[in-house]
């Protein structure tokens, strides 16, 4: 069977999919470790027609999204979750997102409670001469990384001036942002990948200022740092540096910006890694469970959604518009809405399951109807100057 009927055969594969409410919730264990098999460099780029999908087959596909995006939205986010497990929850489903009381059955939005000061397992803000920090740590349980959770929500365009109490005294979510620009360095082992997110976004892309070191810096120092970064050992394959470069790299493009320079690096880091995606492709559809190593596809739901999610999530943002309709992407995010199918109801890791949704979300707003995603029509700039979600 050659690979373009394969295609609209995994497309014909659960059509009719009956979405039951899930009391399964997701559950704060660790996602897998990037794998360290070694890069098969001599794997051939796999051939795949461009001939468009019918439209029968987009439809669909279109429902598997949906019936995906619903079976994860219809999974409970308890009060007891780690504030990991939450914030992953917001980036999946934003502003939308419930915490349910499992003692009370008390239902409450989840970033008011947040805001409004509510305690919540491993999260723990923190005052500082430059605003506020959000605690790294304890593992599985709080922030994984530098400025993650502020950026995450900045995915979901969140008021700048939206208030926050800690100890008792308000603060707004700039006081988030400015302690990010303050600690970013380029003479230190930092993570940027998401402070250039945050800073981009909150003080634009020819940003200058000193920083809480005495140093000089611009927000091109910190996107020139973060592209000579090494991609396969950062977190999660690689996928969230690529994804904050992508980012910076719309934003500027958007602007009228040209790719040169640093951002002509970045151009050419997201061209260099969309090949490898595609280049380590399983055959069933899904990304390589070794991310950009090399080929692999582990057993494990867990390691495939994890490495599919996060690879789908980036791509579905990188992509220009005509690429993610080849059938190699259908392939892909067909491929990881039926992964959806094949858990139902079974716990799954916070991180991967929210990453995973968030793909199917950006996916689907770029391929089908934003509007039709309602609240959690997900916010990305992109880089002919559109941006999906609303811009406060």
């Amino acid at each position: 069977m050659n690979r373009r009927n394969r295609l609209f055969q995994l497309l014909a594969i659960g059509t009719v999919a009956i979405c039951l409410p899930l009391s399964c919730a997701p559950v704060d264990s660790p996602s897998p470790s990037n794998p360290s098999t070694p890069s098969a460099s001599d794997s051939p780029v796999r051939t795949v027609s461009h001939t468009s999908v019918p439209d029968s087959g987009r439809k669909n596909l279109q429902m598997r999204i949906e019936n995906a995006i619903d079976m994860v939205r219809n999974r409970d986010m308890l009060t007891t979750h780690a504030f990991w497990t939450v914030f992953h929850g917001l980036l999946g489903l934003g502003h939308s997102l419930e915490l349910h009381d499992p003692e009370t059955g008390r239902t409450v939005n989840a970033l008011d409670y947040i805001a409004s000061g509510g305690v919540i397992r491993g999260m723990r803000f923190l005052p500082t001469k430059d605003g506020l920090d959000v605690q790294i740590g304890p593992q599985y349980e709080g922030q994984g990384h530098q400025d993650q959770f502020i950026a995450e929500m900045i995915q979901w365009d969140i008021d700048p001036h939206r208030r926050f109490v800690v100890n008792g005294t308000n603060y707004t979510f700039m006081d988030f942002v400015n302690c990010s620009k303050m600690r970013a360095r380029v003479t230190a082992n930092q993570e940027l990948s998401w402070a250039i997110i945050v800073i981009g976004d909150n003080y634009g892309l020819d940003a200058k200022w000193t920083n809480s070191a005495g140093e000089s810096l611009t927000l091109e120092d910190c996107v020139h740092y973060e592209v000579n970064q090494a991609v396969e050992p950062a977190a999660c394959g690689g996928t969230h540096r690529l994804f904050g470069l992508t980012w910076v790299l719309h934003r500027h493009l958007a602007q009228g910006g040209a790719k040169v320079g640093v951002w002509k690096d970045i151009a050419e880091k997201e061209s260099q890694y969309q090949k490898l995606a595609r280049k380590y492709q399983n055959a069933d559809g899904s990304f390589s469970t070794n991310f950009f190593r090399g080929p692999a596809n582990a057993p494990d739901q867990q390691a495939q959604i994890y490495s599919t999610g996060h690879t789908v999530e980036w791509l579905a943002f990188s992509l220009p518009d005509e690429e993610l309709q080849a059938p190699w992407m259908q392939e892909a995010v067909n491929r990881l809405a039926l992964m959806f199918m094949d858990i139902q109801d079974k716990p799954m890791e916070g991180g991967a399951l929210y990453h995973a949704v968030h793909g199917l979300l950006i996916y689907y707003a770029r391929v089908f109807d934003p509007k039709k995603l309602g609240p959690n029509e997900p916010y990305v700039p992109l880089a002919n100057g559109k941006c999906l979600g609303k811009r406060r």
